[in-house]
């Protein structure tokens, strides 16, 4: 489990800094539409796999989906 845990921070961190500088550039959905699903990815797995909580899975399911609502409403804006 530590290596899922070292990997889901990686990613996350990897996707704070993209987001970061696409808020930068004035292009905040797509930085919602990147952080959303590392968060969401992370509340599924470690909240809903590991501790199997079912509001922490479908919490996770949710942000996963509205992030990629997100990327469709940058991808339609750009």
């Amino acid at each position: 489990m530590r290596i899922a845990l070292v990997v889901m921070t990686v990613l996350f961190v990897l996707s704070s800094a993209s987001a970061v500088n696409f808020a930068l550039k004035g292009r905040w959905w797509a930085a919602a539409g990147v952080v959303l699903p590392s968060v969401g990815l992370a509340a599924i797995l470690f909240g809903g796999v590991e501790r199997e909580s079912m509001s922490l899975f479908w919490l996770g399911c949710l942000l996963v989906v509205a992030g990629f609502g997100a990327e469709f409403l940058d991808h339609r804006r750009t």
